[in-house]
């Protein structure tokens, strides 16, 4: 079976994932929590992903890969797992945690496949880069030809590289493709994977 994987809010509303923009009237609070992460690259909540208006921020953005491997990744260019965060009034949760979403929870939605090829300021805050993707890396999302990637892409090792070398954090999902849910997901029953547990452990 193949699975999309989220990663475990530090907050979330009930056992649902939202889109931001969907969030922001479920639960003001958390919402503000989650819009806080876009600070220096405000420019994402408005961008525009197809033809006919839809926003980044309208759909959950989902990872085509296990988890582990972005650990593996990060952890190889010499980045420190995440760390407990808190902002009040929320209680602090460990990040680094993934749902396991299987196909069938987000079928019913519209579906894109973002490839996340060219550079904008979501994975580039403070850089001279464009304030929106290109939308030819949209297309619809196909279930059918779906298959999670073996590894991440070498673009995102060499971002991973840039960041280490100029000293500078590095954000968890540049260069890796996405699977972008236009609704809302249930996460009851879904199972949830540390980051740092190879697939190779299996389901415990």
């Amino acid at each position: 079976m193949a699975f999309v994987y989220h990663t475990v809010p530090a907050e979330m509303a009930g056992d649902v994932i939202h889109p931001l923009n969907q969030l922001q009237a479920v639960a003001p609070e958390v919402y503000e929590f989650h819009r806080g992460k876009y600070r220096g690259r405000e420019a994402v909540l408005d961008a525009q992903i197809s033809e006919d208006g839809l926003l980044f921020m309208d759909t959950v953005h989902c990872a085509p890969l296990h988890p582990y491997r972005i650990y593996a990744a990060r952890t190889q260019m010499g980045f420190d797992p995440p760390q407990a965060t808190r902002l009040p009034p929320f209680t602090p949760k460990m990040t680094g945690f993934f749902f396991e979403i299987p196909l069938e929870r987000i079928e019913q939605h519209r579906t894109l496949w973002y490839r996340w090829t060219t550079p904008w300021i979501n994975g580039y805050p403070n850089e001279d880069v464009a304030l929106t993707p290109p939308l030819e890396e949209f297309e619809p999302f196909e279930p059918d030809r779906y298959r999670e990637l073996p590894d991440v892409p070498d673009a995102h090792r060499l971002y991973l590289r840039r960041r280490k070398e100029e000293g500078k954090g590095a954000l968890q999902f540049v260069h890796i493709p996405h699977v972008l849910v236009h609704g809302a997901i249930g996460t009851r029953g879904l199972r949830q994977i540390a980051w740092e547990t190879s697939p190779d452990q299996g389901a415990p």
